[in-house]
């Protein structure tokens, strides 16, 4: 549940900030054609008025004056056409530049940081998810193991009922044959065969009690009320393993913000700042959050031997 939370949130965030750059991207891109519109609009204005300027001066050029009067009026109708492209376009630019309302670029920092922030704390919760369902795994794999040895112990025990059963009846038979037999016909092979199956059955007997131990054991194991110190000991441990791999991951995350915020004062310091402080202590905090994912990756192999996760 704290994993699909930190997800969702990292994932709103970033939605967040890729539409406020996209909203940004596009007032600059129209900021931009309005301002061309503008500069050629402004070129042709300043192209008319040369144009008329020719044609006042080449007065002596016409033969009737009506034809240069005439010549004038389309050379100031042109001037002013494109004096009204001009006024257009810059009311374009300038409301392209006053009605789109883009967030400012400290908002679109803050918007990226809190990003990144989020998305840091995502890949925290994740590795504390995998952390949790790994735990699961191996929980799960001691239970099956337990099972299947549980169901090896009931079918061997069950065997051996049988068997003792069967020799049990075997010693009841010979011990109701000696009683019958007359002495001086020799009992001396009866006693023989009661002897050897009694031993038969005192071996039966102690091993399915054996048995019947090793499964009483096992059920134990598995009831949490019925705990072996061995069991103890391993909680112990493994509560102790959970402590440090939590610290460990908090560890992380707190590195992973501090990354992140370095590099955002970086991205946005001038050509001419001396950024070599941020940059070593970039380095080094780098460094230290290798370091550190070295150890929680360590610390999570060690839970399991196979070296498997789910």
């Amino acid at each position: 549940k704290d994993y699909d939370e930190a997800k969702k949130k990292a994932a709103e965030a970033q939605k967040k900030y890729e539409e406020d750059q996209k909203k940004t991207e596009e007032k600059a891109k129209k900021e931009k054609e309005a301002a061309k519109e503008v500069d050629d609009a402004s070129l042709a204005v300043q192209k008319a008025h040369v144009e008329y300027r020719k044609v006042l001066d080449s007065r002596n050029s016409y033969r009737n004056p009506s034809d240069h009067a005439k010549k004038l009026a389309e050379a100031d109708k042109k001037i002013t056409e494109e004096t009204t492209k001009l006024t257009n376009a810059q009311t374009k630019f300038q409301s392209i530049r006053t009605t789109i309302v883009v967030p400012e670029q400290s908002e679109l920092a803050e918007t990226k940081k809190k990003a990144e922030e989020a998305k840091a704390e995502e890949k925290v919760a994740k590795r504390k998810y995998d952390y949790a369902t790994l735990k699961v795994a191996l929980a799960k794999k001691e239970v099956e193991a337990k099972e299947l040895e549980i169901e090896k112990l009931q079918y061997e025990i069950s065997t051996l009922e049988q068997e003792v059963a069967t020799a049990q009846h075997q010693v009841d038979n010979l011990k109701k044959l000696l009683a019958g037999a007359d002495p001086d016909d020799g009992t001396e092979v009866i006693e023989a065969k009661l002897k050897k199956g009694e031993a038969e059955l005192n071996a039966k007997q102690a091993e399915l009690a054996k048995k019947q131990t090793e499964l009483e054991k096992l059920l134990d194991s598995l009831d949490p009320e019925g705990k072996t110190q061995d069991e103890l000991d391993k909680e112990a441990e493994e509560a102790e393993l959970d402590k440090k791999a939590d610290e460990l991951q908090n560890k992380v995350a707190d590195l992973e913000k501090e990354i992140s915020n370095l590099e955002i004062l970086l991205g946005g310091a001038d050509p001419e700042d001396d950024t070599a402080a941020l940059q070593n202590k970039l380095a080094a905090k780098k460094a230290e959050l290798a370091k550190k994912q070295t150890e929680l990756e360590k610390l999570l192999d060690s839970l399991d031997p196979e070296g498997k996760t789910q």
